[in-house]
């Protein structure tokens, strides 16, 4: 009997230690193999992706990744902080994505807020992709601040911040050439990116970080990407950014991961929160319970009815058809040209023939979303460079430039603007009631257009149309999209309540000092700085040869004349700060400059050549505008010299370049 109870316990022990044998096998697979794929759950860390060019990248825990063959550029790339910290997670392992083939790193943990890291190496692109997820999981809004850290194992020889194409005052990323002959790419933006960071590297060092302020409300999202690469030169690797087309890489998000991203745009097949569909070989139509047919549209153009007259579009202008509302569903148009055209179809069926070749009448209530093949010809992306509007249910219609002008009231005054002064009016606003203007030349401030409708003409179906929009649904109207980009010679006036204004200020200016009243041009002003504790009329004046008064000016407005030929009274109060680069000299140096040029520059005598210029180098930037309205009136060998001291004044005037952009707070309410 005891031997045969102590052979069972024998037995079972045996048979224990098989299964935990088993079990911790089993987990290994699951939890520690390194060698998963996409689909096969989780990889333990560091997980080694490797590209097409034998380049081996490791990514560790956090997400971010180190190169470690073929003269590996990075030591650390994509290191992330938020608010000062590295969002952790106690657990060595990632995700395989089974349907991206994505390494997904999840509820990373930091100040306030749960990280997401999605990293993808495009083999064909040549890049890693990362898309961080910051959710606020606090009660109340939050303002991270989030950096992304590359460091290479060479130093930079030479860097430079890479200026958007379509808004130069703002970076996309940052090329570095290093010391193993080959350049580090840091991709942080798209292409006309309402969000863009704030980058910041030194020359000789091998560290670049970009920095983003995001304000989130409480239990909201939104989300970062970015890109690193490598290129064989400076001047490649700054390519490889500017001719990115964001589409392709956006087309393959989710839609609902594309739509927290905040700095690329969302690309042109994406409308809110639907996306545009587009059939492959075929047209497609998309039903409300999820089927779909495939085959050849048959309709010959579409009419529809709208709140501001019929309208006829042939059916080649057409590329998607979008149903919106449950019960009297209406339908949205989409058109090759980037238009969104909504009503009520006349027609109750969409006719389409089947690859069998059946022909059939679809129900349009049955409809979710009809698309055309994509087209020969076709753009691949919108401009929207033409006068549109953009209304609050979500069309997007193109019109004519409207011919009268446009008041509006503002705390300047009201101000009839002529429509080619105009860039756009932002009608709906979150924040608050009034209407947002921004001007060609730059200017932006807050007013309420006083008009109930705009009377326009559109060309929605090849004849102009007239048409009246109310101003209750309108939710944008652009009338162009270029806007004059600031420069290092733009004159501009910075307002405390966030209206900035780009122009000069005009008239004279009574300035009370402590010892005596000064009269003073106004374009003789270099400077007009009025800080926040001082009182509504104590300013600082600085004039163009250097000149500083401190005092209060006597009059609470002053006049302002902007670059597009508006003219405004501006409540001194409300002045932060007035810059004029290309102040003009007194009347009394004009005519010393007008003298020096035509009796000395003009001499035959060198030495009373040198003179002269060393003389008028001596004035500063601020006679350049004088010499060169002089210039042509001189004779060729006065001109020579007047060149030759232009571009000295202009070196005088640069100031030194920054290594670092500026980057606002991102407000986001996803």
């Amino acid at each position: 009997m005891r031997f045969t109870r102590y052979l069972r316990l024998s037995v079972v022990l045996v048979m224990c230690l098989t299964v935990s044998a088993t079990a911790q096998r089993a987990r290994g697979r699951i939890f520690f193999n390194p060698g998963a794929v996409a689909g096969q759950g989780m990889v333990t860390l560091p997980h080694i992706l490797q590209d097409n060019s034998g380049n081996n990248y490791r990514v560790f825990q956090g997400g971010w990744f180190q190169q470690n063959n073929n003269m590996p550029i990075y030591s650390q790339g994509a290191m992330l902080t938020v608010d000062g910290q590295n969002p952790n997670s106690n657990v060595n392992a990632a995700t395989l994505d089974a349907k991206t083939g994505e390494l997904v790193f999840e509820n990373l943990q930091g100040n306030g807020c749960v990280v997401t890291r999605r990293v993808l190496l495009d083999k064909a692109g040549g890049y890693i992709r990362y898309i961080d997820i910051f959710k606020n999981t606090e009660n109340a809004p939050k303002t991270l601040q989030v950096m992304i850290q590359s460091t290479c194992n060479y130093g930079v020889n030479s860097g430079e911040n890479v200026s958007d194409p379509k808004k130069k005052d703002q970076s996309i990323g940052w090329v570095g050439q290093t010391g193993a002959n080959q350049s580090i790419v840091e991709t942080y933006a798209g292409k006309g990116s309402k969000v863009a960071p704030q980058i910041n590297w030194q020359q000789g060092n091998n560290v670049v970080q970009a920095t983003f302020s995001i304000a989130l409300a409480a239990g909201k999202q939104a989300a970062v990407m970015h890109m690193h690469s490598i290129a064989p030169t400076q001047d490649a690797g700054r390519r490889f950014m500017t001719d990115l087309k964001e589409s392709p890489i956006l087309k393959g998000i989710e839609p609902a991961l594309r739509r927290l991203i905040i700095n690329f745009r969302s690309p042109q097949d994406f409308i809110g929160n639907v996306e545009v569909l587009r059939g492959d070989l075929l047209d497609v139509v998309e039903l409300r319970g999820g089927d779909s047919f495939k085959g050849t549209l048959k309709e010959t153009s579409f009419d529809l009815d709208t709140f501001y007259g019929p309208i006829s579009l042939p059916v080649e202008k057409v590329i998607c058809l979008i149903n919106i509302g449950q019960f009297r569903p209406s339908q949205l148009l989409v058109t090759s040209d980037g238009q969104i055209i909504g009503g009520h179809l006349k027609k109750q069926t969409i006719e389409l023939e089947m690859s069998s070749g059946q022909i059939t009448q679809v129900p349009l209530s049955q409809i979710s979303r009809v698309g055309y093949r994509k087209r020969a010809g076709e753009a691949e992306e919108w401009t929207f460079e033409k006068p549109m509007v953009l209304l609050r249910t979500g069309e997007r219609i193109v019109i004519q430039m409207p011919s009268e002008a446009i008041e509006v009231i503002t705390r300047y005054g009201k101000l009839l603007l002529k429509p080619e002064q105009v860039a756009s009016i932002q009608f709906q606003n979150e924040d608050n009631s009034v209407h947002e203007i921004e001007l060609t030349d730059g200017s932006r401030f807050a007013g309420l257009v006083t008009a109930d409708a705009f009377d326009m003409k559109l060309d929605a179906g090849g004849g102009a149309q007239d048409v009246k929009f109310p101003v209750s649904t309108l939710s944008r109207l652009q009338l162009t999209a270029k806007v004059n980009e600031m420069t290092d010679t733009t004159p501009s006036i910075k307002l405390s309540n966030d209206d900035q204004m780009i122009g000069t200020l005009t008239g004279k200016l009574k300035l009370s000092t402590a010892f005596d009243t000064i009269d003073i041009d106004a374009p003789e002003l270099r400077s007009l700085t009025h800080s926040a504790d001082a009182g509504a009329q104590d300013v600082t004046i600085s004039l163009w040869d250097g000149t500083t008064f401190s005092g209060q000016l006597e009059d609470p407005l002053v006049s302002c004349e902007l670059v597009g030929g508006v003219a405004m009274k501006v409540p001194v109060a409300l002045v932060q700060e007035y810059t004029q680069p290309q102040p003009r000299p007194s009347a009394a140096i004009v005519e010393r400059i007008k003298k020096v040029v035509a009796n000395d520059l003009t001499s035959s005598d060198w030495h009373v050549r040198d003179r002269a210029r060393a003389q008028l180098l001596g004035m500063g930037p601020a006679v350049a505008s004088v010499l060169a309205g002089i210039r042509e009136n001189q004779p060729p060998e006065a001109q020579k010299s007047i060149d030759v001291i232009l571009n000295e004044l202009e070196k005088q005037r640069q100031p030194a370049k920054s290594t670092g952009d500026v980057a606002p707070p991102v407000n986001v309410d996803n």
